[in-house]
């Protein structure tokens, strides 16, 4: 009974000693590094780069050929809808119904064709937008490592900071350097339809 009293007792020591042992194993492997915060102002960005007025440009110009196109397309519609009206009274009804079928496909055709090329340019948007993140998440980094800091935070989450921790135009000219420019670039309208994003004409 006496030698297996002891055996348990060293058998508790040893055990003690092993869970010590892990607990400052795993204690060591999460030790967080002392926070230094940096601040950005992502609007800043995204209105000041020269890649941000870069793509601003490009956008409003294929809004406005857009725009011109189906205004074009719309005065067209509206003429030939004028056209039919004036017709009501002298043309037989057989006629006059299927001149307002052919009418009804060509304004369901240039509903689409809006539909179309709106979300053509959300897509070209979004993929220049993206060309643009994919081009920070590296000067991000850098500026980590240049200024020593853990954590880049946005602006607009910061209700008060003392001054020289913001490093939004160091990024900014880092981000010209580096992407001055990206192709707003509509992809192809038979894509879109195709992936079901907007309805195949009937």
């Amino acid at each position: 009974m006496i030698k297996n009293s002891k055996l348990n007792i060293i058998f508790t020591i040893v055990l003690a000693v092993i869970s010590a042992s892990l607990f400052t194993s795993v204690s060591n492997a999460q030790t967080i590094p002392t926070t230094k915060l940096a601040v950005v102002d992502s609007t800043l960005i995204a209105s000041n780069s020269a890649v941000a007025k870069d793509i601003k440009r490009q956008v409003a110009a294929l809004q406005g050929e857009m725009q011109t196109e189906l205004t074009t397309k719309e005065l067209a519609l509206k003429t030939e809808d004028d056209a039919i009206k004036a017709q009501a009274a002298i043309l037989p009804p057989e006629a006059l119904q299927q001149k307002r079928e052919v009418f009804q496909i060509k304004v369901l055709d240039y509903q689409r064709d809006v539909q179309i090329k709106s979300r053509q340019l959300e897509v070209a948007i979004a993929n220049a937008n993206a060309a643009v993140e994919r081009e920070l998440k590296p000067i991000f980094q850098s500026v980590l490592q240049t200024t020593g800091a853990t954590m880049l935070m946005d602006k607009t989450i910061v209700i008060e900071q003392v001054p020289g921790l913001d490093v939004t135009t160091m990024i900014i000219e880092m981000l010209d350097l580096s992407l001055p420019s990206v192709l707003v670039e509509l992809p192809p309208a038979p894509d879109l339809a195709q992936a079901g994003v907007v309805p195949a004409a009937n």
